[in-house]
């Protein structure tokens, strides 16, 4: 993680006064891939933290009011990231994009909030292959 840092750290350093156009846009584009992949890094976390219940840690019930406690995200923020992380494992390709940069947080959340529990156990009851919709979403 401390290389990771270390990354940002020289990126803050660059001089953007003298980038070109065309390398202003190219910087942009992949800070925007690399901000879609640390979300997706930052879901696939929080997921397994909920999965083995680690908030449980530092006394507290769920990843969502851990999110919000100690690292003073918006309630709002952290269900778009809990939410998102429980619906992702069900999606394969859409998290493949996810994870590569292509897809974003918020294109991550319209799938959650409109495919979640209950819309999987009614597609399931009604034999509808989800599969389909994972590789057009993605």
């Amino acid at each position: 993680m401390s290389e990771l840092m270390s990354a940002l750290d020289a990126l803050a350093t660059d001089d953007l006064h003298g980038l070109s156009d065309g390398a202003v846009l190219d910087r942009t584009a992949l800070l925007v891939a690399v901000q879609n992949r640390v979300a997706a890094e930052l879901t696939r976390t929080v997921r397994h933290g909920e999965l083995t219940q680690a908030p449980e840690h530092d006394g507290l019930k769920s990843m969502r009011s851990w999110l919000i406690g100690h690292v003073r995200l918006s309630a709002a923020e952290a269900s778009r990231i809990v939410r998102s992380g429980r619906v992702v494992e069900h999606f394969p390709a859409l998290a493949a994009g996810f994870a590569e940069g292509a897809v974003t947080a918020a294109q991550m959340d319209v799938v959650a909030v409109a495919v979640g529990e209950p819309e999987r156990a009614r597609a399931a009851e009604q034999d509808v292959d989800l599969g389909a919709f994972d590789q057009v979403w993605a």
